[in-house]
C-alpha cells in the first residue's frame, strides 16, 4: 500500500470530526455533519449528528474542496467575493467545472501540521460563523493547525 506522507490519517481525520461535533453540543449549534478530506480531495471521515439534513455532506465536502482549491479558508473566499463582486461570474464558472464542490462560505479549512496543508475540513448544519466555530476546535483539539489562508 502506498501512503502519501502529506495527508491527514484516519485517526485524526475521526478525531477532528468527533470533537467538532462534541463543541457543536456544547454551544448548542444544530445539528452538524463534518467531513475531513485529504489534500487529494478524497474523504478520510465524515460524521452526521441525529437530525443533521441529507444535503449536509455535500455541503461539508464542498465547504473542504473550496480550501483545497483555493488555499484559502472558505470565509477568506467569501471576503474575496465580497470585496470583488466583478468576480462572482468567473466563481459561478469555477463551481460549474467543479461540480458544484466550491461554496464560499465560513466552515471550511485548511489543516495544517508543521506548516504544511494536510487536508481540510467542511462543516455544516448551523449558521456558517458557528459551522467555522465548530471546524476550529476539531482541528485545534485534534493537536494540528487551523490554516486560515494562504493568500497574500
Amino acid at each position: 500500500m502506498i501512503l502519501n506522507p502529506g495527508e491527514i490519517n484516519l485517526d485524526a481525520a475521526l478525531k477532528i470530526c468527533q470533537e467538532t461535533l462534541k463543541k457543536g453540543r456544547e454551544e448548542e449549534f444544530m445539528p452538524l455533519t463534518v467531513t475531513v478530506i485529504d489534500v487529494g480531495g478524497v474523504v478520510r471521515a465524515t460524521l452526521a449528528e441525529d437530525g443533521s439534513g441529507p444535503t449536509r455532506a455535500n455541503v461539508a465536502y464542498a465547504k473542504a474542496s473550496t480550501c483545497l482549491a483555493f488555499g484559502a479558508s472558505s470565509n477568506t473566499l467569501r471576503g474575496i467575493l465580497e470585496d470583488q463582486p466583478r468576480l462572482d461570474k468567473a466563481f459561478t464558472g469555477m463551481q460549474i467545472l467543479a461540480g458544484g464542490n466550491l461554496i464560499p462560505t465560513p466552515g471550511g479549512l485548511l489543516i495544517q501540521k508543521d506548516g504544511k496543508n494536510i487536508g481540510a475540513i467542511g462543516v455544516s448544519g448551523d449558521r456558517s460563523d458557528q459551522d467555522e466555530i465548530a471546524a476550529v476546535a476539531g482541528i485545534e483539539a485534534a493537536g494540528l493547525t487551523v490554516g486560515h489562508s494562504q493568500i497574500t
